[in-house]
């Protein structure tokens, strides 16, 4: 029998946060940061205070061996950290900034919005080897978990449109889809996301 386990990050993880979470948006960061996403994600990942730091992530192992991850934050910390998040990115994208300025504030605009008592769910993915497991339906429920933790009533994320292996799984586990975002068109690539919520108080009432 596997032996699964899920677990904090920690700055170790860089490695595998850097391409686990390049799986989660394989097209979309690659847009918005250039080539060199992976070399980004790992540095910006080992910094606290930052939204995609080490504290917000969560990893699957399977027989010691890692499987997968999910990145996630509440409205608190998403008020608290976005700037320093900000600055960080400037620091590691150095001049090549200056060409990305526009595609982050327009990325900004659309995706990643958070309102008071919601959770945001970043990012998730599971290696491609480690599929049909049900290891992402077990790391939602831990990202459910540390949602309660906070106090939040929703958790909250954006997917893309066209990524219908991830809707049906998210809609199989209590997510509705809110609304559709604006286009954003970046060089020759051109993206639109679901905003999909789960209400959690309805949980609470259930059990």
């Amino acid at each position: 029998m596997d032996n699964i386990i899920i677990r904090k990050g920690g700055t170790e993880d860089a490695q595998d946060f850097s391409q686990l979470i390049l799986l989660s948006a394989a097209t979309f960061f690659p847009s918005i940061f250039a080539s060199n996403t992976e070399e980004i994600m790992r540095k910006i990942f080992q910094q606290p205070g930052n939204l995609f730091s080490f504290e917000h992530s969560y990893f699957i192992e399977v027989n010691n061996k890692i499987a997968g991850m999910a990145l996630g934050y509440n409205w608190e910390q998403k008020r608290r950290e976005e700037l320093y998040t900000g600055l960080l990115l400037v620091k590691y994208l150095k001049w090549s900034f200056i060409t990305r300025i526009f595609y982050l504030f327009k990325a900004r605009g659309i995706v990643g919005k958070i309102s008071e008592n919601e959770y945001y769910l970043s990012n998730i993915a599971v290696y491609p080897e480690f599929r049909a497991l049900g290891l992402g339906t077990k790391l939602f429920s831990e990202i459910k978990r540390e949602s309660d933790k906070t106090g939040a009533n929703k958790i909250v994320l954006d997917v893309e449109t066209n990524n219908k292996r991830a809707i049906k799984l998210y809609e199989k586990l209590g997510y509705i889809i809110k609304w559709k975002t604006p286009s954003i068109k970046i060089k020759k690539e051109t993206f639109e996301f679901f905003r999909m919520l789960k209400v959690l108080e309805q949980d609470n009432k259930s059990t």
